[in-house]
């Protein structure tokens, strides 16, 4: 066992290891300007009193333990006064101690056992939250404030896992934490935290079941402020759970589980488009497009002014992200056909990367505005209580398919009469049908019993048209900026052949994309896909 004393670890100084430089490198931070971000793994585990933390040895992995110093830590952590952040598993402190300061923000990334989550450090005072770290919880404070709501001190323990090379690939924190009030201890408790400095998860997992052996016990990962501010940071998050499906039930349960599901998308990637992540704005875009189709697609079973007033909002924030995602898609498009020619197409280049600048500092003073943050509440109350009308209280069985019904038979009108020779916009208008008739069947989808499966089948064969739809799009949109590009050009020949090549390769995949879509919807419109529509 190792207590206090071990003869074979020798201490450190704080945040090194053998063969680790510095804090910064042993954490594997990654530093952007004052804000630094890593992922953070662990597993949390509760101790007694007389609990010590047992050598490696014992398993069968060449790992060993570096004893590391014994740290003094003081955290004032920060929330709402209803506790908005801790209630859905995020985390703002400030921490002081051992000649490391700053604020630190946790985001969930997986529940679970293992807790793992976006871990960002923030450089700044105690006295004022900093801006960074301020937006990244607007999408969970919204028009709320900000304020001290508990404080912390922490007796850690240290101890670095190496391996064969001499790299710490994890960390054994043995905490005795302390919660005060003014300056009095109300209460006390002891936990150990097994973190991954980059070690997989099944050795660390064997670590974690050693610790076990010894006298730990298994526990959720819940966060030290949390477990300090008790069962009012346990309560539920302000997005309510989505309602069990059941085709029996009132037509209102699946409408407000489409909202829950769409809201969620929203806020989860809040943060992540604000830190530039492509993915993340396109994931909450599909949210916000979601739910405007939500709206629509049970426009019978909403109250009509309540709809139109969310949906003018969602579209607002719909554009501002699609501005921004266009441009990122359109230049990933050109610079993969580029190929080799980006030098030749750098003025190019450079407009749309003009283009995405703005688009994206109006996205950014959009995301930072009293407008966003009313808007977040207005969903957030939607998801949990929708106004609806009396036609919500039918059983879902009764009346959800011939909703998805009416917007097939749009899609439907427009499928069959395209022809390979049409213009781009009318592929374009099919695939805007597509989608909607996508997502009204995965919204319904749930609640349909035994017809369910058919339904997701059914929208999973609409997603492969809107797919190669899409694909379509895209390549038209190519082809105008390059023939843009070439009018403005006319009088450089060589430059006029090489945009004519990318013109050409942009056209053969459109015509590619029209070939598999014609397969896609002969897939599609057959009666066996259609008949859990009533068609």
């Amino acid at each position: 066992m190792l207590g206090s004393n071990v003869g074979s670890c020798s201490p450190t100084e704080l945040g090194t290891a053998p063969g680790v430089t510095n804090l910064g490198t042993y954490r594997k931070y990654s530093w952007v300007g004052s804000r630094a971000t890593m992922l953070e793994t662990e597993f949390k585990l509760s101790v007694h009193a007389s609990f010590m933390v047992p050598d490696l040895t014992e398993l069968d992995i060449p790992f060993e333990m570096v004893e590391g110093p014994v740290l003094h830590l003081r955290a004032v952590y920060h929330d709402t006064e209803d506790l908005r952040l801790a209630r859905s598993g995020v985390t703002l402190r400030y921490r002081s101690g051992e000649n490391e300061a700053g604020w630190t923000l946790k985001l969930p990334v997986e529940d679970g056992e293992v807790s793992v989550r976006d871990e960002h450090w923030f450089q700044g005072a105690q006295a004022t939250v900093p801006e960074g770290a301020r937006d990244l919880t607007i999408a969970w404070v919204r028009t709320a404030g900000l304020v001290p709501v508990a404080r912390l001190t922490t007796r850690r323990k240290v101890w670095f896992v190496r391996d064969e090379e001499g790299v710490v690939v994890a960390e054994i924190d043995d905490d005795e934490v302390s919660i005060l009030e003014g300056r009095r201890v109300v209460a006390r408790f002891r936990e150990v935290e097994l973190e991954s400095k980059g070690l997989g998860i099944q050795p660390l997992t064997e670590i974690r079941d050693l610790l076990v052996d010894a006298g730990a016990v298994r526990a959720e990962p819940i966060p030290k402020a949390v477990r300090a501010l008790g069962p009012r940071a346990t309560a539920d998050a302000d997005i309510p759970r989505a309602p069990s499906p059941d085709p029996k039930a009132p037509a209102a349960q699946a409408i407000k589980a489409a909202l829950i599901h769409g809201v969620e998308r929203v806020i989860v990637h809040d943060a992540p488009t604000r830190l530039g992540d492509m993915e993340g704005v396109h994931q909450m875009r599909v949210g916000t497009r979601r739910l405007r189709s939500d709206l629509r697609t049970f426009s019978s079973m909403v109250e009509p002014k309540w709809a139109e007033s969310l949906g003018d909002e969602l579209a607002w924030l719909t554009d501002l992200l699609g501005s921004v995602r266009d441009l990122d898609v359109l230049q990933e498009r050109l610079r993969d056909t580029a190929g080799g020619l980006e030098a030749s197409f750098s003025e190019m280049f450079e407009s749309l990367a003009a283009r995405h600048a703005g688009a994206r500092a109006r996205l950014d003073d959009g995301l930072r505005s009293d407008r966003y943050k009313q808007l977040l509440e207005l969903v957030i109350q939607a998801a949990r209580d929708p106004v609806l009308t009396e036609v919500a209280a039918t059983p879902a069985q009764d009346v959800l398919p011939s909703l998805v019904r009416g917007a097939w038979q749009k899609l439907a009108k427009k499928g069959r009469a395209l022809d390979r020779d049409d213009a781009d916009d009318a592929f374009h208008a099919a695939r805007i049908q597509a989608k909607r008739v996508r997502y009204a069947a995965e919204a319904v989808a749930a609640a349909l019993g035994k017809d369910g499966k058919e339904a997701t089948n059914f929208a999973r064969l609409v997603a492969d048209v809107q797919d190669t739809l899409g694909t379509h799009q895209d390549t038209s949109v190519a082809r105008q900026v390059f023939a843009d590009f070439a009018a403005s050009h006319s009088t450089d020949g060589s430059l006029s052949f090489d945009i004519g090549r990318l013109y050409e390769r942009q056209a053969f995949e459109a015509e590619v994309m029209k070939e598999r879509f014609f397969k896609t919807w002969d897939r599609l419109d057959r009666k066996k896909n259609l008949r859990w529509m009533g068609t």
